[in-house]
């Protein structure tokens, strides 16, 4: 079927080309009634405006990328939702790429964003710098780093999450129940300096309780086996509890947890990332939530504002500041299972 043009809404309405396009665009002293009487006759006909003409027009394509490490990961697909989420109550279209924690499929992706004019991105960083991402940068292009930061680029805008409020309340609980033997998993720290903060900040606030021995295991959570292996030592050793920084490692310990407690009923288990498995295993695992949703909102929100040009100084109609800041949510604990 032939694509309809604004030539063909202009002869259904009676209206000029020139009016047609100013009604459609909201541009120009058009009278409300000739605006729905353009807009009925586009709908009739099935008109869609033409983007590419658009963009060249404006300089703006109103379509921005965002690229993800693991779309499967659910925490991920939880934050794209969020993100497109807020791109269309803006206007905005997504470009969704998947790195897979590969630099040559985030080095295609940012090709293709600037092939296509898209405005800006936002991008959860995972691994080494990719060169075009250092490109991007350097060129002032719009870029909005979100969960995590990229050690390259320190003044970048970013929106991550601040463990420190999620841990206070696990710990509290912790001891609260009588659990005072604790481990902490931070996750695969050489991927991203996010899962160091969180295993400083699990030391910091065990250091606060006397009664709790804390202590930190940074591997043996590689593959199933390996979890299987470092968790049931840990347990003969008299750990009570695991506190997980990366919700992987927390799912690999979940069948080794069901093993465990056989014949220990008490060992308890909490993440990072308030996956919706871990509301279906019994016990549930308790979690520490990063607010993906808020998250997600504002970083479309900060990258909207740095297209729309604004700088270090200026704020958003929602507040944060835009630029050379870091905007974090706040994390909160949330009791489940054997805490609960």
């Amino acid at each position: 079927m032939a694509r309809i043009t604004i030539t063909d809404v202009a002869r259904r309405s009676g209206m000029s080309i020139s009016t047609v396009s100013q009604a459609l665009n909201g541009t120009g002293r058009i009278s409300k009634p000739t605006k729905l009487l353009v807009r009925k006759a586009a709908d009739e006909l099935g008109y869609i405006p033409d983007s590419r003409a658009r963009s060249m027009r404006s300089s703006r394509s109103r379509a921005v990328g965002l690229l993800v490490p693991d779309i499967r990961n659910a925490y991920f697909s939880e934050l794209v939702y969020a993100v497109q989420d807020q791109l269309y109550r803006k206007g905005y279209a997504p470009l969704i790429g998947v790195s897979s924690c590969e630099e040559s499929r985030a080095e295609d992706f940012y090709r293709i964003l600037l092939s296509r004019h898209m405005d800006g991105v936002i991008v959860v960083p995972d691994g080494p710098t990719s060169p075009m991402l250092t490109t991007l940068l350097a060129s002032d292009f719009p870029v909005v780093f979100a969960d995590r930061p990229e050690t390259s680029a320190p003044d970048a805008p970013l929106v991550d999450s601040d463990p420190t409020l999620g841990l206070v309340g696990a710990l509290n609980t912790l001891v609260a129940k009588g659990f005072d033997r604790v481990v902490f998993v931070p996750g695969p720290e050489e991927r991203s300096a996010t899962f160091r903060e969180r295993e400083q900040a699990f030391l910091d606030q065990a250091a606060i309780h006397p009664s709790l021995q804390g202590r930190v295991a940074t591997d043996g959570f590689g593959s199933q086996d390996q979890a299987r292996t470092t968790m049931l030592s840990l347990v003969d050793q008299g750990v009570q509890a695991f506190i997980f920084g990366y919700s992987g490692d927390a799912i690999r310990a979940i069948a080794v947890g069901n093993e465990i407690r056989a014949d220990h009923e008490d060992i308890c288990l909490i993440s990072f990332d308030d996956l919706k498995l871990f509301r279906l295993v019994t016990p549930q695992v308790s979690v520490i939530s990063q607010q993906v949703d808020a998250m997600g909102r504002l970083s479309v929100d900060i990258l909207l504002s740095i297209i729309d040009g604004g700088s270090g100084s200026d704020r958003s109609q929602d507040g944060p500041a835009i630029r050379n800041l870091r905007t974090r949510t706040e994390t909160r604990f949330i009791p489940r299972g054997l805490l609960a």
